[in-house]
């Protein structure tokens, strides 16, 4: 047999190489799905962990600028309530906002910040503290040519804290009427003499619930004034006066509504007797005065 030249080329190998069937296809597409299936719920509640992470931090922010607000005010604490008044020409709430239905309320960052609208805008410069990230929701604003925009405020100050239960107050507006015979608290030292680690300050409130500045609460625990968030895989975020939070699960699916579809609030006075949730909110609203 006559050997090859040394500069002669072998041939290629020309075969085609085998092609997947549609079964192996199919397998493969499976096991993919499959695997999809596995890790997208472990990355959803990744990602909701980290929203619930900056939820706490934000407030735990909140609870340093208002103890700060209390320190440099002779232990006066930030006022608290609601204003109907479009216009503010002096900081006289802890933040300023009006009722269900006005559009500043939910997208004015100067009603969060502003030095003439806010008493804790110095020693919160960064309206996005008042942002829990896992609120998404978004409302139609006329002002913004029709257009949805996110609100920028999901917290609430108890509406036992900050406001007197007195006519001398102006900014105790509906909804936040108080129930007679329950402590408010206008200094701090009223607080710190009624159990702090068991009176909250701030929540994290259901997007559609937001309104004044305060987190209405019934103390009779008959009815929802404002509803707290569920948005933390039916938890609720809540910060105490003593600067302690908490990531509080609601257990009655009555408390866990969810937000409505479109531009629809949930209305104030919502019945629901009986409720663990409302009870565990009352009994770390106030006191009763005895």
């Amino acid at each position: 047999m006559r050997a090859l030249s040394p500069n002669r080329v072998r041939p290629a190998w020309s075969a085609a190489a085998p092609a997947f069937t549609l079964i192996e296809l199919l397998v493969v597409v499976a096991i993919i799905a499959i695997l999809a299936a596995l890790l997208l719920p472990g990355l959803s509640a990744a990602k909701t962990e980290a929203w619930r992470t900056q939820c706490i931090s934000n407030q735990r922010e909140l609870i340093a600028a208002w103890a700060m607000y209390t320190g440099d005010n002779r232990e006066l604490l930030a006022l608290n309530g609601g204003d109907t008044s479009p216009i503010s020409t002096s900081a006289h709430l802890w933040v300023y906002g009006g009722n269900h239905g006005d559009p500043q309320t939910l997208t004015n960052s100067a009603y969060l910040i502003g030095p003439t609208y806010a008493l804790m805008a110095g020693n919160e410069p960064s309206f996005k503290i008042y942002k829990c990230p896992a609120d998404l929701s978004s409302w139609v604003v006329s002002e913004n040519g029709g257009k949805k925009v996110l609100e920028l405020r999901s917290y609430s100050m108890n509406s036992y804290v900050g406001v007197s239960g007195t006519a001398a107050n102006s900014y105790l507006i509906q909804p936040l009427k108080q129930t007679p015979n329950y402590r408010a608290y206008l200094k701090s030292a009223q607080l710190t003499a009624d159990s702090p680690a068991n009176r909250f300050v701030f929540m994290d409130v259901n997007p559609a619930s937001i309104c004044t500045p305060g987190f209405g609460v019934d103390m009779t625990a008959e009815t929802f004034i404002h509803f707290p968030s569920d948005m933390h895989r039916k938890r609720g975020v809540v910060v105490f006066a003593d600067s302690h939070v908490e990531t509080h699960t609601w257990v009655d699916p009555r408390t866990t509504i969810g937000v409505p579809i479109g531009n629809q609030f949930i209305p104030h006075g919502v019945a629901s007797p009986n409720n663990k949730d409302l009870i565990w909110i009352t009994q770390r609203t106030s006191s009763r005065i005895h």
